[in-house]
């Protein structure tokens, strides 16, 4: 139930100079971007609570809207999203047993707002009968790509025949292959490489500087989170100065990864040496790494390729390709998945193999390493080493793999307790290709190494 009208406490709302512009916009869809306490979900808040109702009544002469408050976690939606709204908007009445909220003002405007969790790719059944004007997603990043694109097919129907929807997203940065990334179009450039593909129609982006709110809260809050973070520059970096990040999806796999460390500040050049490739190319997911050791026990990271689509033949050829033009006369060792012999019937008859369908391309691929323990060591101990490992800035892919999203599952239903299961996700197939890379430059055969002379370095960490 909402408050008595002489106990309300309202809070004056003065949006920050980013925020007026996101409020100002009218696009269909709407990301707002920024570190912790920017103010974001503030905004949010006003633009679905009272900007848009406001807008539509004043444009369309409707006074009932509809929107879908959405955060991926219930306990998360209940201890933040829910409390912010009712911050904001304490004479909201509550059906807690629906997770329903009314909002009305004087001249007639009703807001009613539905608060779901949808932690799951398969809770877009929650969203199949919504009849919606718009929805708000917090932490939207976190919120499976399913979900976003069953709400776009919700919103528009309440009330019937509603002229107008509108989709609003909040969240801290995402990566920089995250869909957020590529699909808005920016207000300003993000604080990152350009976004590789073209933003889609009626999606507009709004990236908050670092310290835009910081006059709001409490004295050093920014740079009491720095000393407590001191020891994850890749948290501050996301997190406080608002570049594009990496969300820690699971346990991370490795224990020696260390951005600062492992990941060159300028791009890598070939040092017109031997070039050494790692393959993923048993399942549908190809992959590829190229690196060189310039000196002993020292790996360089120079190139990776990866494709969602391509079949194993679009794909070494494509790899072949940019090879050629990036590393013209170079000798090549390729290793990979052991799975990729594995046969299978061909459409013209008699069978072949992954494998072979590269070595028909010319690329002599060898078969790697198919014990997961052994290639995990193999990477974490050359990640252990003091100059170990290079890798260019541009594999953003096996990077960000690094930093969170190559990781081991969580347990469902026990927060904090993880799986020995990796997660088979859009990182883990860049990784295998660089296991079966690395497990094969620092094996021992014999009494010989097979790359790499004897280790005569000391380990860092």
């Amino acid at each position: 139930m909402g408050l008595p009208a002489e106990k309300i406490e309202r809070k004056e709302y003065n949006a920050l100079p980013t925020l007026k512009l996101f409020h100002e916009d009218t696009a269909q869809i709407r990301c707002l971007v920024g570190p912790v306490g920017s103010g974001k979900t503030s905004a949010a808040t006003m633009e679905v609570g009272y900007y848009l109702p406001f807008f539509i009544h004043q444009n369309y002469g409707l006074k009932k809207t509809r929107w879908a408050i959405i955060r991926n976690t219930y306990s998360e939606l209940r201890d933040t999203t829910m409390r912010t709204v009712f911050e904001w908007f304490p004479d909201a009445s509550l059906k807690k047993q629906e997770n329903i909220a009314y909002l009305s003002y004087e001249n007639g405007i009703e807001v009613e707002f539905l608060f779901r969790s949808c932690d799951r790719p398969d809770d877009v059944k929650k969203f199949k009968s919504l009849e919606l004007t718009g929805y708000w997603i917090d932490e939207s990043i976190e919120v499976a790509d399913e979900v976003k694109r069953m709400l776009k097919n919700r919103i528009g129907r309440f009330p019937q025949k509603c002229p107008v929807r509108f989709g609003i997203e909040t969240t801290n940065p995402p990566d920089v292959e995250h869909t957020t990334y590529s699909e808005f179009n920016w207000h300003k450039p993000p604080p990152g490489p350009i976004p590789q593909n073209p933003s889609k129609p009626n999606h507009k982006g709004f990236w908050q500087p670092p310290r835009e709110n910081e006059p709001n809260l409490r004295y050093n809050y920014y740079n009491d989170l720095i000393n407590d973070y001191q020891d994850t520059p890749d948290w501050i970096e996301m997190y406080i100065e608002g570049k594009p990040g990496m969300i820690i999806r699971g346990k991370l796999v490795y224990n020696n990864f260390r951005r600062q460390d492992h990941v060159s500040k300028e791009s890598l050049a070939w040092s017109k040496g031997p070039l050494y490739r790692g393959w993923d190319n048993s399942g549908n997911v190809p992959a590829c790494i190229v690196a060189q050791i310039p000196t002993a026990r020292h790996v360089q990271v120079l190139k990776e390729f990866h494709n969602d689509k391509m079949g194993i033949v679009d794909f070494t050829a494509w790899v072949i390709s940019e090879c050629q033009i990036r590393y013209p006369d170079a000798k090549f060792t390729d290793w990979a998945d052991p799975a990729g012999e594995n046969k299978f019937s061909k459409r013209a008859g008699g069978f072949t193999s992954n494998a072979q369908l590269m070595r028909d391309a010319s690329v002599n691929v060898q078969p790697s390493e198919q014990n997961l323990t052994a290639r995990l060591q193999s990477v974490d101990q050359q990640l252990g080493l003091y100059d170990g490992v290079l890798i260019d800035p541009d594999c953003t892919r096996l990077i960000n793999g690094f930093l969170g999203g190559y990781c081991y599952k969580p347990k469902p239903g026990n927060p904090g307790e993880y799986t020995d299961i990796i997660d088979k996700n859009r990182w883990s197939h860049i990784h295998d290709a660089f296991q079966y890379l690395m497990v094969r430059l620092t094996k021992n055969q014999g009494k010989k190494r097979s790359v790499f002379t004897p280790n005569r370095t000391k380990n860092k960490f």
